[in-house]
C-alpha cells in the first residue's frame, strides 16, 4: 500500500477526495489517495500450489487506485497540478515530449487547450488540401490521418528561436527546470525533479540551485539526487532517506549542522547515507592509509566489508556524527587527541551512550597526533627513509618536535603516499585497531 495524504484542500474538490477510506480506515476523515498492490482472489483456487509455495506471478496481482472517499481515482480529476522532470532518462525525445505535453496541460484551461487542438488539425487539413495533389486513380487520394495530428504531439519549447532540444543535455535540463518553477506562469503545485545534476557543470549546477532556492515558496519540489553538493545546499533538513526497509526524516537536525555543510565545500554527506558502515578520518594522511591498513589487520578490503572512508577536515567530524545519529548509521571516527586530557575524556564519555557511533583516539597525550603516533611505533623506519636537509630546521607551529617528525608534520600527505607500499613493515597504532574491530561487529 502507498497512501497520499494532501492537505492543499483550498485548490482541489475536496468531497471526491475526502473521508475514512485510507490504509488505516480509521474514525477521522483525512484527505488523498490510496494505492493498493494485492493479489487477486479470484485466481485463488487456480493458484493454490503457487500460494503455498509462496511463489506468485506478478501478472496475478492486481493494483487499485482510490480517494478516501471510496471513490476510483481518475486521472482527470487530478489533485495538484504537476510536473516530471527526469534527468536521467538516455532517450531524450521521450522525456521532451512528456514535458512538453505537461506543461502545456497545466498552463492553458480546458476550453484553451480544446480550441487550440482542433485550429491546429483544421489549419494543418486546409494547408494540405491548398497543395492540389494529383489522386491516385479509381477515387482514391492521399489525406490527413487525424489520429496523428495531434498538437501535444509536435510541441516544443524555444528560447530566442531555439528549440531546447537543441541546446545541450545541461542547458536542457537547466531550462526545463526554471520553466517548471514558475509557478506564476505556469501554475504548479508540484514539481518532480530526478537527478538534476545529470549533464551540468559545475557552474550550471549552481546555477540551478540558485534558481531553485528562489522559488522554494512557489512549487513543492520534490527531487531525488546521488549528489553532495545538492543534497547540502538545499538543507539537509529536507532530506528523506529511503532505505531499504525505511523511510528516514532529517528534518530534526540541528539548524547550525545544516548551515555546515550547505557552506562546506566537498563534504560527504550523501556517502554517509549511502554507506552501510562508515569510517571517518581528519584529513588526506589517514585517508591515503586506511584502507591499506584495513586490508593488512583485517584480511579483507573496506569495499568487501562495505565500508566506505571519508575525510571531514578536522573537527568537521562532529557534525558528520551529529546526521550519522539522526540516519542510524553505524560510524567509527578515528582522530587527534591534539595532547589534551580533556579531548580524551569528552571522547570516552560520548562512547558511554552510543551503540551505533564511537570516537577512537590514542590514549597517550605524548602522542598527541598520526604522524607522531606513527613515528614513535617506527621510529627506525622514519629515521631510515624520511630525508631531512641538515641545514634545515623544520619547525612546526614554530615548535621544534626534531628533522624527521618536523618534515613529517609538515609534509603530511607527501609522508603518507611515500609510505603507502611499506605499510606491511610497519606497526600500526592500536586505537587504529580497536577501530577496524568495532567497525566489523
Amino acid at each position: 500500500e502507498i497512501e497520499l495524504e494532501l492537505d492543499n484542500q483550498a485548490n482541489v474538490d475536496t468531497i471526491y477526495f475526502r473521508g475514512i477510506n485510507d490504509k488505516d480506515k480509521g474514525q477521522f476523515e483525512k484527505f488523498g489517495i490510496l494505492f493498493e498492490c494485492e493479489f487477486d482472489k479470484e485466481f485463488e483456487d487456480e493458484l493454490r500450489s503457487e500460494i503455498e509455495d509462496g511463489v506468485i506471478p506478478f501478472e496475478y496481482y492486481k493494483l487499485t487506485w482510490s480517494t478516501f472517499q471510496g471513490s476510483s481515482y481518475n486521472i482527470m480529476k487530478k489533485p495538484l497540478r504537476t510536473i516530471s522532470i527526469d534527468n536521467s532518462i538516455a532517450d531524450s525525445n521521450s522525456s521532451f515530449n512528456y514535458f512538453n505535453k505537461s506543461l502545456f496541460d497545466n498552463k492553458y484551461s480546458s476550453s484553451d487547450k480544446m480550441k487550440a487542438r482542433n485550429s491546429f488539425r483544421n489549419e494543418v487539413d486546409l494547408i494540405f488540401n491548398a497543395l492540389n495533389l494529383e489522386g491516385l486513380g479509381n477515387n482514391r487520394q492521399f489525406g490527413i490521418n487525424s489520429k496523428k495530428t495531434i498538437l501535444d504531439n509536435v510541441l516544443t519549447v524555444y528560447e530566442e528561436s531555439i528549440s531546447l532540444e537543441n541546446k545541450g543535455k545541461g542547458m536542457e535540463n537547466l531550462i526545463k527546470t526554471e520553466i517548471a518553477l514558475n509557478k506564476s506562469k505556469n501554475k504548479l503545485d508540484v514539481v518532480l525533479l530526478e537527478e538534476p545534476e545529470n549533464h551540468l557543470c559545475h557552474s550550471n549546477l549552481l546555477k540551478m540551485l540558485d534558481e531553485i532556492k528562489k522559488n522554494t515558496n512557489e512549487a513543492q519540489l520534490i527531487l531525488t539526487t546521488h549528489s553532495n553538493m545538492i543534497a547540502s545546499r538545499l538543507d539537509l533538513r529536507n532530506i528523506l532517506w529511503i532505505g531499504s526497509d525505511e523511510a528516514i526524516s532529517l528534518n530534526k537536525i540541528d539548524q547550525e549542522d545544516a548551515i555546515f555543510f550547505e557552506k562546506a565545500d566537498q563534504n560527504g554527506i550523501l556517502n554517509l547515507l549511502l554507506s552501510k558502515k562508515v569510517i571517518l578520518v581528519e584529513g588526506p594522511t589517514e585517508y591515503m592509509l586506511l584502507p591499506i591498513m584495513y586490508e593488512k589487520i583485517i584480511g579483507k578490503s573496506m569495499e568487501e566489508d562495505f565500508i566506505t572512508i571519508i575525510s571531514c577536515n578536522g573537527i568537521a567530524y562532529k557534525r558528520y556524527l551529529a546526521i550519522a545519529e539522526s540516519a542510524k548509521k553505524k560510524v567509527a571516527v578515528i582522530t587527534d587527541n591534539d595532547g589534551k586530557q580533556n579531548v580524551i575524556d569528552s571522547k570516552e564519555e560520548y562512547n558511554k551512550d552510543k551503540v551505533l557511533q564511537r570516537i577512537f583516539t590514542d590514549g597517550n597525550l605524548s602522542n598527541w597526533t598520526w604522524e607522531i603516533c606513527m613515528y614513535e611505533l617506527n621510529k627506525n623506519y622514519f629515521e631510515e627513509h624520511v630525508t631531512v636537509n641538515k641545514t634545515s630546521k623544520y619547525l612546526f607551529n614554530k615548535q621544534d618536535y626534531g628533522k624527521v617528525k618536523g618534515k613529517m608534520l609538515n609534509n603530511k600527505a607527501e609522508i603518507a603516499y611515500s609510505i603507502l607500499n611499506d605499510i606491511d613493515d610497519l606497526k600500526i597504532p592500536e586505537y587504529v585497531k580497536g577501530a577496524f574491530t568495532w567497525i566489523n561487529e
